[in-house]
């Protein structure tokens, strides 16, 4: 089967991630993926230095574009984003021209019309990958939100399935009216098992982030608001009686950095938190094996924050935020540890007993990645896409098919129509 896959993102952070999570799964089940980027967005390439710094870039179209996006006024950026359906179009046919798809697949976004328009033209299927919407999860206002509206309706209402991360994020598609949430797939995130291993090298200089007889607590992502580092930087010397060799290992960059460094400075946790900065997604593995309890110490309700599955894919103990997402992977006591979102208490008592008890940490590491080996990991996921689109009448050809447009018009008649 040759499918399209479509996106309007950087093509990299954790949406490169995401990306080629779905592509590769794809493909390691035999199928053929083309992917329509932005240009110079290519998820596929290496990732670029400053993917997960706040370090701004310089040169070329890319750097131009990114640019662009971060200073535009909101009518300006709404108009590019209507502008670049002609550009989305014109690559996706040219694509088309080199496997005729037999499936489109798009991460959804705003004002985007082409995907849609090109399944219609070619009679193909197209799935949309929910993640964000008009009203959810965008980060600037809207000026032309009566189109926008109008689009993404238009856009769901012509879908061949939808797909989103969480049970919660469903309900709030539904509670908004959006055409065919009912039917949405519901497919959390995952994790490269073939990359995510126990038995990955330490990093170099392993001994600078995990001195000798240390306990560490680890986190490995964007310092963003959201995820409430501040929580850990609490917690801390709430601990340092009892565990004075404990050690805070966190990283990443963004935004959140430099205040965490102020706090860490003015409460004199500079010694204890060691935050080496961002490194590329190849290299997380391998930090995580220097973690003992890996941490998330807060999320947004409706997430399915990746980090969570590499942290369990590694074996380590996890400790989480007892949120809707968070529970429908890590079970309290099972596979993981959960506390009352936003409780110090409650959080430094988790803490506390997994940092205390070296055969419970092994136990819930063992199970965690035993469940997200079963459950979640890309070509899972996939799996699970291809069935929800059979169940709804949408048929498709086996890997082994050779596809055209005569099988695009099998596939058209046997398509029922979207809920």
């Amino acid at each position: 089967m040759n499918i399209l896959y479509h996106h309007r993102t950087a093509g990299d952070r954790v949406e490169r991630v995401h990306i080629m999570g779905i592509v590769r799964a794809f493909r390691s089940l035999g199928h053929t993926v083309l992917i329509s980027s932005p240009p110079g967005c290519d998820p596929e390439r290496p990732a670029h230095p400053c993917a997960n710094t706040t370090t701004p870039p310089r040169g070329g179209l890319r750097a131009r574009l990114k640019n662009f996006a971060r200073r535009a006024p909101p009518v300006a950026f709404e108009l590019a984003e209507l502008a670049y359906n002609f550009y989305a179009l014109a690559d996706m046919l040219r694509l088309s021209r080199q496997a005729w798809p037999d499936l489109i697949y798009e991460r959804t976004t705003a004002n985007s019309i082409a995907p849609t328009l090109l399944a219609r033209i070619l009679r193909v299927p197209i799935v949309q990958e929910v993640n964000v919407t008009a009203d959810i999860g965008r980060l600037r206002p809207l000026v032309l939100s009566r189109l926008t509206h109008a689009i993404e309706r238009w856009v769901l209402r012509h879908a061949a399935a939808q797909v989103t991360v969480s049970r919660r994020f469903r309900e709030m598609l539904i509670a908004a009216g959006l055409p065919g949430s009912n039917d949405a797939l519901v497919s959390p995130n995952a994790v490269d098992a073939d990359l995510f291993r126990p038995d990955v090298p330490l990093p170099e200089g392993a001994e600078r982030f995990k001195p000798a007889e240390s306990l560490v607590v680890g986190y490995v992502g964007a310092f963003v608001p959201y995820h409430g580092l501040e929580l850990l930087v609490e917690v801390a010397p709430r601990l340092t009686d009892r565990f004075p060799q404990c050690r805070w290992l966190l990283v990443g960059d963004g935004v959140m950095r430099a205040p965490i460094k102020e706090m860490l400075k003015s409460r004199g946790l500079r010694d204890v938190f060691i935050l080496p900065g961002a490194v590329p997604h190849e290299q997380v593995p391998s930090f995580l094996r220097l973690m003992d309890v890996c941490v998330l110490p807060a999320s947004n309700p409706h997430g399915s924050p990746m980090k969570i599955f590499e942290f369990m894919a590694m074996g380590r103990a996890v400790l989480a935020p007892r949120l809707g997402p968070m529970e429908e992977v890590v079970q309290d006591g099972v596979n993981g540890r959960l506390f009352a979102p936003g409780d110090l208490n409650d959080f430094a008592a988790k803490l506390a007993e997994l940092l205390a008890d070296a055969d419970l940490r092994t136990r819930l590491g063992e199970q965690a990645r035993r469940d997200v080996l079963a459950r979640h990991t890309w070509e899972a996921n996939v799996r699970a896409l291809l069935a929800h689109l059979a169940q709804r009448g949408v048929c498709l050809p086996r890997a082994d098919m050779k596809p055209g447009p005569q099988h695009a018009l099998a596939v058209n008649r046997t398509m029922r129509a979207p809920a």
